[in-house]
């Protein structure tokens, strides 16, 4: 029952910030969104790898819990306000099943390579395995923020035409 009291803080912010980044997305730019979630997976992962055995709930984990949510609720909301305004209603759908499954995909296949990490690195004791899956989440963490930083540009979120009306408007130009 202890573990589960450990993640409701995991809960209570994964639904705070799915409901709220949609109302934030138009006043802070995406990329600092994105930068945010580049950071916050950095952080999670090295609590986590840096973690005493003994360590305190709220000096380690609580922490780790927080920015784990605020790195996944973050940039779901950015890919889905991204998607849904860049394309046209007839393929909205498939842009949000892409922003969904894409995701799942991923995590399941690094999961994958985390337990190759973990499993590969038998002779090094349980803790050590552990961190060892935990430094392959902060390289993942900080080549997603390289990334981020590097090559994805969105433009900040606002009040436009949809892709559907901006089409029809240049049809109209083009008539």
């Amino acid at each position: 029952m202890l573990t589960v009291a450990w993640y409701v803080p995991m809960a209570i912010g994964g639904c705070l910030l799915a409901t709220l980044g949609g109302l934030i997305l138009h006043r802070i730019p995406a990329i600092v969104l994105m930068l945010i979630t580049g950071l916050a997976i950095i952080i999670d992962s090295l609590l986590f790898a840096l973690a005493p055995t003994d360590a305190n709930y709220w000096a380690w984990f609580f922490p780790s819990v927080i920015c784990a949510t605020v790195s996944v609720d973050l940039i779901f909301n950015v890919a889905n306000i991204f998607l849904s305004t860049s394309m046209p209603a007839r393929q909205q759908g498939l842009a949000g099943a892409l922003a969904n499954v894409i995701p799942q995909f991923a995590i399941a296949l690094m999961l994958g390579f985390a337990d190759i990490v973990v499993t590969g690195t038998a002779g090094q004791g349980q803790r050590q395995r552990y961190r060892n899956a935990f430094c392959l989440e902060l390289a993942c963490g900080a080549t997603a923020l390289v990334i981020f930083m590097g090559f994805v540009r969105i433009e900040r979120a606002k009040s436009d035409y949809t892709a559907d009306e901006k089409e029809e408007r240049r049809q109209e130009e083009i008539a």
